[in-house]
């Protein structure tokens, strides 16, 4: 394919504004595809876009869609299109089944201690203006997550996993904590900001904390590996368990692991989450060491 590093020489403010451009444009021609295969291929098509019914399932798969198409033209499309056209490496190098199982145990055995770290995040007070920034809706989470088939839980995954975890993964940990890193020549720092900016953009203040967690988790993961599969296989395991433990056969009703669920997180339970995390992790780390060397 042609135009392969065409822009590798331009100047920083060059690169980041042709990085706008294609997000951009990307989003847009993502949306309008979305809604013309509805509009085209779905009886109703045009009902279901202007009224958002979540009562109604093809209402619900409507949306689904919608946010299959923005979450891989906002992320996926343009990444690719830029590294393309910059010759950028994300760094997919392979990895081993070992540390694929460590992360796999990492991420399911976080879970309590992230719940903790919710709770405590939903205790602070803050401003109202802030708060009107959070657009996460409970109400359309709980409606994607209302699976009855197989097939509503392999395209949940798609939409609230699989495209979330390539998409975002190629965009804060492929490109920008790369980028920040070799702006600031230190890595832990631009694991930070990186982290920061990862949680910043979910537009959900009363989670940031937990998900600025996970995303310094991330990108240590990226950091000791060198390869962008070990988070974006975490990542992908921390949103599928929350759609996999909803679907009906593996529902989990109370505890850390169901999505909606009032129980409080038991103090030790997350103590126990967050040791055995850091021993994983150690253990986790010295693989890669070993690799490395």
């Amino acid at each position: 394919m042609g135009f392969k590093g065409i822009y590798k020489e331009k100047s920083s403010a060059t690169k980041i504004g042709i990085l706008f451009l294609l997000i951009f444009v990307s989003v847009l021609l993502h949306s309008i595809l979305a809604v013309a295969l509805v509009s085209f291929f779905v009886d109703n098509g045009m009902a279901l876009i202007q009224n958002q019914d979540l009562t109604n399932q093809a209402s619900v798969n409507y949306l689904k869609l919608m946010q299959l198409f923005s979450g891989v033209g906002l992320f996926i499309t343009p990444t690719l299109l830029y590294a393309h056209l910059m010759d950028f490496d994300f760094k997919f190098t392979s990895i081993t089944r070992q540390n694929t199982i460590l992360v796999i145990a990492i991420m399911m055995l976080i879970v309590p201690f992230v719940g903790l770290l919710l709770e405590w995040n939903m205790q602070i007070s803050f401003p109202d203006w802030l708060l009107r920034f959070d657009v996460t809706s409970e109400e359309i989470i709980e409606a994607f997550l209302k699976m009855s088939t197989i097939w509503d839980l392999l395209y949940t995954l798609i939409v609230i996993a699989v495209i979330p975890a390539i998409g975002e993964e190629l965009l804060f940990r492929g490109y920008l904590q790369q980028k920040i890193g070799k702006w600031l020549k230190n890595p832990h720092t631009a694991i930070v900001i990186t982290a920061f900016l990862f949680s910043a953009i979910h537009l959900d203040v009363q989670g940031i904390i937990p998900r600025f967690v996970l995303g310094v988790l991330l990108g240590y993961l990226y950091y000791w590996s060198k390869s962008l599969w070990l988070p974006i296989l975490a990542h992908f395991v921390n949103n599928a368990q929350a759609v996999i433990f909803s679907y009906p056969l593996f529902k989990i009703d109370s505890g850390a692991y169901s999505v909606f669920s009032e129980a409080k997180i038991d103090p030790m339970m997350g103590l126990f989450s967050f040791a055995s995390v850091v021993l994983l992790l150690y253990v986790l780390y010295q693989n890669l060491s070993i690799k490395k060397g």
